[in-house]
């Protein structure tokens, strides 16, 4: 009775990968750069949902810990010389530090205080990289440009597919990894703290150092995000750190559904693409974006996820049903 469903299911995982997979060979280079966005704010957005969402700190330093990955990343390819794949492996481990650093505060405090402390780490790192006059950070036009993952002699349209790939495998990865959290004693423990602290605790949870955990996991995606950026442009610069770009993954995670597997992906994927069609009305592009995140909130109040879920379950039943008779 139940083989159907998952067969069906491996079916789906399958398709999706080697669509995914054959993409650069259907669609233009233009599709392929918002792709690859996608993929970098799925990342992200998923490291945010299991910190916010699943685990239940209400950070909002994210996107600080993206942006110090990727400075870190240029900053020694430039100033040493080394590889750009090895600088974005010891950016990824700054990063984790920087997660450390920025968490044990944030655990110690409660609800809004957590808000407002993590949204000073943030302003405090942009400010710090806007105001720079030693040329450490390059100020507000951000560090000179440098070599990426792939040389730029290769024609565009290959170096294109060439950083989808990286991208894809980046995302798979990192999806793949949150899968199986999810499914283990660790990720248990994060929806215990998230849903009931005191239960938890009760239970010999503790509260410290799960939520340092969170922090680590979530800082290593943002982390390895933040370094293929900055292997894929060649440059960093301190708008990354606008409120424009954090109002974006806010709403990804809106839409999408907090605390939900699924929920920043379908965001990521929606918002990237409805963002990208709106580059052109820039003035226009965040009251937009505000009022989807408005329009979601009152109609979804948990997200498009479960709706997707609930749908895909039914569409499962009724072919299973078809292959029983």
């Amino acid at each position: 009775m139940t083989t159907p469903l998952p067969r069906f299911g491996i079916v789906i995982v399958l398709v999706a990968v080697l669509i995914a997979i054959g993409m650069p060979w259907i669609v233009p280079a233009y599709f392929l750069t918002t792709f690859i966005l996608f993929f970098v704010w799925a990342m992200v957005a998923q490291g945010w949902n299991l910190v916010w969402g699943i685990a239940g700190v209400w950070s909002l330093g994210q996107m600080a810990i993206f942006a110090m990955a990727g400075y870190c990343t240029g900053w020694i390819v430039i100033h040493t010389g080394i590889s750009t794949g090895l600088a974005a492996v010891i950016g990824v481990l700054i990063s984790l530090v920087a997660s450390v650093v920025m968490s044990i505060p944030s655990i110690r405090l409660k609800g809004v205080y957590v808000i407002l402390f993590t949204i000073s780490f943030h302003e405090l790192f942009r400010t710090l990289l806007m105001t720079d006059t030693s040329g450490f950070t390059g100020g507000q036009f951000g560090l000179p440009s440098y070599g990426g993952f792939v040389s730029k002699e290769i024609p565009f349209s290959e170096r294109t597919r060439i950083y989808y790939y990286i991208a894809l495998i980046l995302f798979i990865f990192v999806t793949a990894g949150m899968a199986i959290l999810l499914r283990s004693r660790l990720g248990l423990a994060f929806r215990a703290i998230g849903q009931a602290p005191l239960y938890a605790a009760s239970r010999g949870i503790s509260l410290f150092k799960t939520q340092i955990q969170a922090f680590l996991i979530g800082g290593l995606f943002a982390g390895v995000a933040g370094s293929f950026w900055a292997g894929y442009f060649g440059t960093m610069q301190p708008g990354i750190l606008s409120y424009d770009t954090l109002v974006l993954l806010l709403a990804m995670m809106v839409i999408g559904g907090w605390g939900t597997f699924f929920g920043p992906i379908l965001g990521a994927l929606l918002l990237t693409w409805v963002s990208e069609a709106l580059h052109q009305a820039h003035e226009f592009r965040m009251i937009i974006l505000g009022s989807l995140v408005v329009i979601a909130a009152v109609l979804f109040p948990a997200g498009l996820s479960p709706q997707v879920e609930r749908f895909s379950r039914f569409i499962i039943r009724r072919l299973g049903r078809v292959n029983q008779h």
